[in-house]
């Protein structure tokens, strides 16, 4: 009696491992190929589009690998605090530890990860949409702003040169967009005094870059409902020399907040806390005097919350609810045929207290 396909397949297994395992191959490729799929590998350049990475062409400054991971005891503290802190920002429905170990490598934390996602959300031909992105916000940087801010590159982000341009980032073109935006529909570098609530700072990019831009700035306060967030946002902010002017309030902390803000802004945050939290941060929102909110989330023009069976909710009402009435609405990238390209379509919102408008 002939033997088996199993029996014949285990019998040259034994006599040459790898035959098999390419036969196997050819088998699986054949089946995928069948239905209507490539089986092929990535390349280096298409796994970043699929994973976690960071750019370590750039060097770690002095001290930071051995400050940035998760045994240092100053984030330990932080953790055990935001642990016991009986609030529904605490209550994560995304940002819980496993999604942190699988999407976050602490010293790179500027890479494309959890924070900031760069070649994942361009998924192929980064170097090319980057560029289009650049021509996109570069079309509205009216206070020079691209100019004046530069990207070095550190803590992992993945940069990318133009010609004689200087290097860009994500990191960077997000923020000088949305500072740009700001400044359009509400006059941010034109306010003396001006204060900003950062609520979901994350690793503080925003407050570096607009610190570093609009010397108007009399305060920036950050902080989020993450404590590795919070410990972040220290190091880094402490890192790139900020000015009084910027503080990092960790959530426990939350009530030494200011009484009084010009705009808050809340940017790829809500979108990743449940009803519950949301709720929580814009009741901290309407008991303050803040005339502005700058809402950025995940989803095209939707305000949607990420609920812990996966289900996602509208939370505009809540919106509403604390006071406040949208004024604006608009692409993150304005150009339609430029968009088109890119193939990015997050939204702006920008909201304002009932009543404030003269």
């Amino acid at each position: 009696m002939p033997p088996t396909e199993s029996q014949f397949i285990a019998k040259l297994k034994r006599a040459n491992p790898s035959l098999v395992a390419s036969w196997t191959k050819r088998q699986v490729k054949t089946a995928a190929a069948r239905a209507g799929y490539q089986v092929s590998k990535l390349d280096g350049e298409a796994q970043r589009y699929a994973r976690v990475s960071h750019n370590d062409a750039v060097p770690l400054p002095a001290g930071a690998e051995a400050t940035l991971n998760t045994d240092n005891p100053e984030l330990a503290k932080l953790q055990h605090a935001y642990d016991n802190l009986d609030v529904a920002a605490t209550a994560h429905t995304q940002w819980r530890q496993g999604f942190l170990k699988r999407n976050l490598s602490l010293a790179w934390f500027r890479g494309d990860n959890a924070y900031v996602w760069q070649f994942r959300q361009l998924r192929n031909a980064a170097e090319a949409r980057m560029y289009l992105t650049l021509l996109d916000v570069e079309s509205r940087d009216r206070l020079g702003l691209l100019k004046r801010l530069e990207e070095d590159g550190t803590f992992g982000a993945w940069t990318f040169t133009y010609g004689n341009r200087p290097a860009v980032s994500r990191d960077l073109l997000d923020s000088v967009n949305e500072i740009s935006y700001l400044d359009a529909q509400m006059g941010l570098s034109s306010i003396d005094g001006l204060r900003v609530l950062d609520i979901g700072a994350g690793y503080g990019r925003m407050a570096h870059r607009v610190s570093a831009g609009l010397p108007n700035l009399a305060k920036y306060d950050c902080i989020d409902g993450v404590a590795t967030s919070t410990f972040l946002c220290q190091y880094y902010l402490d890192y790139r020399q900020v000015p009084d002017t910027v503080r990092v309030v960790p959530l426990p902390e939350y009530e030494t907040l200011a009484d009084a803000y010009d705009v808050a802004i809340n940017i790829h945050s809500f979108s990743e806390c449940s009803m519950e939290a949301i709720g929580w941060w814009l009741d901290r929102i309407a008991e303050r005097d803040i005339e502005w909110l700058f809402i950025v989330p995940n989803t095209p023009h939707q305000l949607l919350s990420t609920e812990l069976d996966g289900t996602m909710k509208d939370f505009s009402h809540l919106v509403e609810a604390a006071g406040y009435e949208k004024v604006d609405e608009r692409p993150v990238y304005e150009n339609d045929e430029l968009r088109a390209l890119i193939d990015l379509h997050d939204t702006h919102f920008l909201f304002r207290r009932k009543g404030s408008a003269s």
